[in-house]
């Protein structure tokens, strides 16, 4: 029995829905760790982006 034979290529077929679950899962919860990092680092990070990037942009024109 090859992996495309064996139990889980059948579950995965037969409940198509699980896995699509499986990936609104993952992609929520990504969501959810990118936002708590954004509210740890985000604003932090662009203000200091600001703060260095703002003088070559001015000096540039």
């Amino acid at each position: 029995m090859t992996s495309a034979e064996g139990p889980g290529a059948m579950a995965s077929s037969n409940n198509p829905r699980k896995f699509s679950e499986k990936i609104a899962l993952h992609n929520q919860k990504q969501a959810e760790e990118t936002a708590a990092f954004e509210e740890m680092f985000g604003v932090e990070t662009n203000e200091l982006l600001d703060k260095l990037i703002s003088p070559l942009i001015i000096n540039n024109q």
